[in-house]
């Protein structure tokens, strides 16, 4: 009799429930030729270079030696350090000018600086851009993923936000994290800049950190909105900001982004109401726009000792205005809280009135001790509303 066999998809479906077992892909990739694109294209899926110099000699060595494994990298990490991507000629630069000439289709990029120093995008090598604007076109129909982290820029890099979302149909999230405004020599006009025939976008999340309370960044913050809106990018349903928040970016918001934002996410660190551009201002919230779709809010709460923690009722003037009469599916409220945990009462009194806003309400609190909170919180950690933790790359971990 012969022997039965399984369809080749149905080997692959099989051979993909072991994403992320290296050691057994590594075996299973050795097994015979038909299994050998599919582990490679787990194996070599994701590629990281890291800012320490062995780390890119690593990555010199990978191009050098196994060129023809780039085409299986979907997601590219680059954590430059300082100064690498501003250098025009080095060993490190060509390897990863190489690596990305040798992809296509890429669906995840990230680009962060690592270093509190931030240099200005038109500073960064040009050689290094050609590579990354020639890997962008390769990957139109692919890229669902961008975050660029930790640079300078200037209005007229606005041109490079217009040309990763135009054409891309795939893409779904864009994050402008750790961002600075630098000053044009020569100052383009966004909306003259961006005059051309209008495309469709499929950008459904939009993450923004910045300081949007300084006024010498209001051109950009205008641009980055201005280069969105002008490729039609209507179906933004998750809109995050971050940094210091200010009018300027919600002033900047198109009105038919605030009737499709369902998941909301905002980074509120000045909670002094008495300060005019605090959020829980009444001047600022007298201009605050109101979004008509939202159901999920995430809000991260930055309490320092010099706030009065009956200020922070403020917040519930703010929430009303942003999202009126509004019944949320959910509320997520991160604390963080510089100083002794005496703030119980404002966090008490945030959660009930966020209990008549929503139908599941939780509390994470960043920097206070299990032992502190327990007793001041027992029905909260009762039935699972209060949790303990920290954020750490965007990912929350439980204490």
């Amino acid at each position: 009799m012969t022997a039965p066999t399984i369809p080749i998809e149905l080997q692959e479906r099989i051979l993909d429930h072991l994403r992320g077992d290296i050691p057994t892909l590594k075996s299973c990739s050795f097994v015979c030729q038909a299994w050998t694109p599919n582990t490679r294209s787990h194996l070599f899926r994701r590629f990281r270079a890291l800012p320490d110099p062995g780390a890119f000699h690593k990555c010199w060595k990978y191009v050098d030696q196994v060129p023809h494994l780039a085409e299986y990298i979907r997601e590219v990490e680059i954590q430059s350090g300082p100064g690498i991507l501003l250098e025009q000629e080095s060993n490190a630069l060509n390897a990863l000018c190489t690596l990305l000439d040798r992809t296509h289709s890429l669906q995840t990029l990230v680009i962060s600086t690592g270093s509190l120093t931030m240099p200005a995008w038109g500073h960064v090598s040009s050689k290094f851009r050609a590579s990354l604007s020639a890997t962008l076109r390769r990957s139109l129909s692919s890229l669902t993923h961008i975050l660029l982290d930790g640079f300078f820029f200037a209005v007229s890099d606005l041109h490079l936000i217009r040309g990763i979302i135009r054409g891309m149909r795939c893409l779904e999230y864009v994050g402008l994290e750790g961002m600075g405004a630098e000053s044009d020599e020569d100052e383009i006009s966004p909306i003259a800049a961006f005059d051309d025939e209008l495309q469709s976008g499929s950008l459904r999340t939009l993450a923004l950190s910045f300081n949007f309370s300084v006024v010498r960044n209001n051109p950009l913050v205008a641009g980055v909105i201005d280069a969105l809106h002008s490729v039609r990018v209507s179906h933004i349903t998750s809109l995050r900001l971050g940094g210091v928040i200010g009018l300027s970016v919600f002033e900047a918001l198109p009105p038919s982004w605030l009737s499709c934002v369902t998941c909301l996410g905002l980074q509120l660190t000045n909670l002094d109401p008495a300060l005019p551009l605090s959020p829980i201002s009444e001047a600022f919230i007298a201009r605050v726009p109101t979004f008509r779709a939202v159901h999920t809010l995430e809000l991260s709460l930055s309490i320092r000792p010099y706030a009065v923690p009956r200020d922070i009722s403020a917040l519930e003037s703010f929430m009303t205005k942003l999202l009126p009469a509004n019944q949320l599916l959910s509320i997520v409220t991160t604390v963080s809280a510089h100083g002794p945990p005496v703030y119980h009462d404002a966090v008490q009194r945030h959660y009930n009135f966020c209990l008549t806003r929503a139908k599941v309400v939780k509390v994470q609190w960043e920097d206070g001790k299990l032992s502190t909170l327990e007793p001041a919180f027992p029905e909260l950690f009762a039935d699972g509303t209060m949790q303990v933790g920290k954020f750490r790359h965007a990912k929350w971990i439980p204490w």
